[in-house]
């Protein structure tokens, strides 16, 4: 009944912004739902092949290696009071509606858009006390992650304890993750299930542990230009008109503003899926397109390709899968553990695929090629690769071989990104030869080597030059 309400109100207010020329955002049947690194897995997760990319003919798994990304969470507690605002700036909306306060009627919000924010109230939860703890919706797609593994891997994801190792970075979010896991696994046994586990800061977040790092990356200031770039473009200002316009403000809000609404949006929807969210509706398709690209410049140079030494501090992953799979290789008798499994953050999901070589586009992301096909078509996509639950398996089979199924050597690793199958060059639909895997990633796992995070040399000191170099670099890929 609630539904055919708000249904009711939404297609009034369609049928009066008819004479209003009213925007009625919150009924788009095909709304635009990737929001980045706060998407919910079910959206980033649609359309995944019904084909059981995992059923390797010829071939049986004997070990997986799983990165996996918390679920949903509260707000950060440097992200509380911003949000908070949000509460006064919601009842001046709803002034600006009642007081007729719009220069502009055609950007004006309709009747069920303003009813849906009128009825948002801040949750008294959301508070310091919880700040960054999972959602129970978060806390729920752990545990389906975890049954939905188990269902594709019986074989790896036994009732043995001693078939796995876990491990996981030290806060409170990732031994929440850890638990809804293991209980999605061993459902009522998980409480008795005393399952190895180990927690390795340095393995999960190597950037906490590299002065370098957070001097020439995260703290410079060049790694956000081409963010500021495209902030800077006329378009951009425009989108930050209408939006102003759509809300009934004389003037444009300020840009942390409309990025406060925009998280409260994607929070709103990755806490509850099915639910429309008021802030949601204050957003039009492309409106969120350029907000999901704006984040996409953030990852790309932060923790990816735009800067080189990300590809450098992503190696400690690439080592742990390439250590654990050397324990397998030529073994009569199965090896313990089976399944490594680790629990760790977004950053961390984009650096490792960043030192797989996973993602990477011809040419560079930049704040000037929003309308090109590059970005458009583009591979690094956060909301593609790093959404809540983001997990990356590398999978190695014993096989038979098989020249009708391009399958040559007797072991082989399939690489999957978020349950699908992850492209890597040179190898066949995800599926790759032991041999290229040992070469092409034993020179990462070799090389990796940390110490340059302790130098006083600022050896990431040519960022500025960092497009012209990917694009170079990137004629010899794909």
């Amino acid at each position: 009944m609630r539904w055919f309400l708000i249904s009711a109100l939404a297609l009034i207010g369609a049928v009066q912004g008819q004479d209003l020329q009213e925007t009625c955002l919150s009924v788009d049947p095909e709304p635009y739902l990737m929001f980045g690194t706060k998407t919910a897995y079910a959206f980033s997760n649609r359309g995944v092949p019904v084909t059981r990319t995992h059923e390797v003919p010829g071939c049986q798994p004997v070990a997986i290696w799983l990165l996996n990304r918390h679920g949903s969470h509260n707000p950060e507690a440097d992200e509380m009071s911003e949000l908070q605002k949000l509460v006064d700036f919601k009842n001046n909306i709803i002034a600006n509606y009642r007081n007729g306060n719009f220069r502009n009627t055609n950007q004006r919000m309709c009747a069920a858009d303003v009813n849906l924010l009128e009825r948002w109230e801040w949750n008294p939860r959301q508070n310091a006390s919880y700040a960054g703890d999972l959602t129970t919706d978060g806390y729920m797609s752990t545990q389906q992650l975890a049954q939905a593994w188990r269902s594709k891997y019986p074989g790896l994801f036994s009732d043995n304890r001693y078939d796995y190792l876990f491990k996981y970075v030290n806060d409170q979010r990732s031994s929440t993750t850890f638990r809804a896991f293991t209980e999605g696994l061993f459902k009522d046994q998980a409480e008795g299930m005393d399952v190895p586990k180990e927690s390795d800061e340095k393995l999960l977040r190597p950037y906490k542990f590299c002065p370098a790092w957070t001097r020439d990356v995260e703290e410079n200031n060049e790694t956000l230009s081409q963010l500021r770039t495209f902030e800077s473009k006329q378009e951009y200002k425009e989108m930050i008109s209408n939006i102003s316009l759509r809300l009934g403000f004389t003037y444009d809000v300020n840009l942390e503003t409309v990025l406060s609404m925009y998280d409260m949006c994607r929070y709103n929807k990755a806490w509850e899926i099915e639910k429309i969210s008021p802030w949601c509706a204050v957003f039009t398709k492309e409106d969120i397109k350029r907000l999901e690209y704006s984040e996409d410049l953030e990852t790309y140079y932060k923790y990816g390709y735009g800067t080189p030494m990300n590809q450098k501090i992503g190696c400690t992953a690439v080592k742990d899968m390439m250590d654990f799979f050397k324990i397998h290789l030529d073994q009569e008798t199965p090896q313990q553990p089976k399944a490594m499994v680790h629990f760790t953050e977004a950053e961390m999901i984009l650096l490792t695929l960043s030192a797989l070589n996973g993602y990477r586009d011809i040419a560079p992301l930049t704040g000037d090629n929003y309308h090109t096909q590059t970005a458009r078509e583009r591979r690094w996509s956060s909301s593609n690769m790093s959404p809540f639950n983001a997990n990356i398996a590398a999978v190695l089979y014993k096989c038979i071989p098989n020249n009708n199924l391009k399958i040559r050597e007797p072991y082989q690793v399939l690489f999957l990104s978020n349950e699908r199958t992850l492209y890597l060059e040179g190898c066949n639909v995800g599926l790759c030869d032991w041999s290229f895997v040992k070469t092409r990633l034993g020179l990462v796992a070799d090389n990796c080597e940390l110490g340059f995070c302790n130098g006083a040399k600022n050896i990431n000191g040519f960022v500025g030059l960092t497009i012209a170099l990917v694009a170079f670099c990137s004629k010899f890929i794909s």
